[in-house]
């Protein structure tokens, strides 16, 4: 019985010692405000160890016993004195889902955007929109290859438009034999337009024959002859029959009411400088890459959105992905394993587009057609393709990427649209803010007018005809 005692007075000892060495402790704490970072381990005799949970204990001076209870012993209490150090601990399970669930792509910073390359197109003299494009790239960390736009006064312009304009001549007459109808009766620079499909007949079963069989000056074609000369870097060469020649009144389409629609100098400028950065892609063996015009701002938050887009793209079969588009109807389609990716409906302009490899090849294909070349705006073109169901697109909706329309246009005669697209954190705000610039927030009302713009290219009606 004297060695149970010894015992149980043994540990009577210890569990004293313990609760005075506790008490010692958390009257230091309290005392010097000083919260325990860590869990507090007390080591006694015997290998007794007992835990006292991370507490965060106020000063004394001037605090009440009420406000003591209260804030002073909750069994978790965020460190104000140590707000970092805080906030990583509060964050520590989202970092290691972020760091454990994200996607490859998102791993690691990608200066092409998950692309091989990113392709500006630009005017070389518009230094203004490229010093533009350069703070953008720097505020994303991206690498840009700038592609040299070509003027639309260069004479070449015209020879295009020439052989165009000789094409359509003979198209007609092959349209209206397999369609039976009158030629007059053809026409029209819609989406959809007549110009954009691939054969004789709207069944599409009447294929265009070798253009050579049909007009020999043509030979082989006029887009390998035209293709030469670019390889060469002779297209200075390239002068038309007719140096005086009026673009639109060559190509005037007498079907199409809409002024706009009418091809002119800009039209074929903007037509040669999207084929030749898609080109590119080929000759760069490029998987991907990202087309933009010169004139655009993204999402801040870019990168992240369209890698994760990228990534449920990527058992597709996609062709072209649509990052900036406007005016179209995109919604009319379900979303694709994304609330902001849909297949595309007609989506119009072209600032902001991605290409795989085969996607490009087959554009290319489509819209250097010598039957089809030039016949009408590249994009009016595009989602002519796509609406036909010939070409595999997606279009993301809302856009990341919108045209500013801050600055005069190079198609056109203004800055082309008093509208641009709206984005939900801006990057060239962003920029415009950190330069002291105001930066004044658009209103909203339901009696805004139309974009004239849309009704100037496309009717009161866009999309429908």
């Amino acid at each position: 019985m004297s060695s149970v005692r010894k015992v149980v007075s043994h540990s009577l000892l210890l569990y004293v010692a313990a609760t005075a060495l506790l008490l010692v402790v958390f009257v230091s704490l309290a005392s010097t405000s000083r919260p325990l970072h860590s869990y507090v381990t007390v080591k006694l005799p015997a290998n007794l160890t007992i835990l006292a949970p991370k507490l965060s204990f106020p000063s004394f001076g001037g605090s009440s016993s009420s406000s003591r209870r209260k804030n002073g012993f909750r069994p978790i209490l965020r460190d104000q004195s140590a707000s970092s150090s805080s906030s990583s601990r509060v964050l520590a399970y989202r970092e290691h889902l972020e760091e454990t669930t994200s996607i490859p792509s998102l791993a690691h910073h990608s200066p092409t955007l998950t692309f091989d390359h990113i392709y500006l197109l630009s005017l070389p003299s518009r230094l203004d929109r490229r010093e533009q494009i350069g703070k953008l790239a720097r505020a994303h960390g991206l690498e840009v290859t700038f592609v040299d736009a070509a003027y639309k006064n260069e004479p070449f312009m015209k020879w295009i438009a020439e052989r165009a304009a000789e094409v359509r001549v003979q198209r007609l007459k092959l349209m209206a034999k397999a369609q039976g109808v009158p030629a007059k009766s053809i026409g029209g620079l819609h989406v959809g337009n007549p110009w954009t499909i691939q054969t004789a007949d709207l069944a599409g079963d009447i294929p265009f024959p070798p253009l050579p069989d049909v007009a020999p000056e043509f030979a082989p074609s006029w887009i390998d002859h035209l293709h030469k000369h670019i390889e060469a870097g002779t297209l200075s060469s390239l002068v038309p029959k007719d140096p005086n020649l009026n673009i639109t009144k060559a190509l005037y389409d007498p079907v199409e009411k809409i002024l706009g629609r009418q091809v002119n100098e800009g039209v074929i400028s903007t037509f040669f400088g999207h084929t030749k950065a898609m080109r590119l892609i080929l000759e760069n063996g490029d998987k991907s890459a990202l087309i933009l015009e010169d004139d655009v701002d993204v999402e801040w938050d870019l990168e992240r959105l369209w890698g994760r887009m990228e990534h449920k793209l990527k058992d597709s079969g996609w062709e072209m992905a649509l990052l900036g588009h406007c005016w179209g109807r995109e919604l009319l389609r379900p979303q694709y394993l994304h609330p902001h990716l849909h297949a595309s409906v007609v989506p119009l302009c072209l600032h902001a587009y991605a290409l795989t490899n085969d996607g490009a090849r087959h554009l290319l294909s489509l819209l250097e057609n010598p039957w089809t070349a030039y016949q009408t705006a590249v994009d009016t073109a595009v989602p002519s393709f796509i609406s036909f169901g010939i070409f595999k697109s997606f279009s993301v909706e809302p856009t990341l990427v919108v045209q500013r329309k801050d600055g005069p246009s190079d198609i056109q005669e203004g800055v082309g649209s008093i509208w641009h697209g709206l984005l939900m954190d801006s990057t060239v705000e962003r920029i415009a803010r950190s330069e002291g610039e105001e930066v004044v927030e658009e209103e909203f009302h339901e009696g805004r007018p139309v974009d004239p713009a849309l009704v100037w290219r496309y009717g009161k009606r866009p999309c429908a005809e």
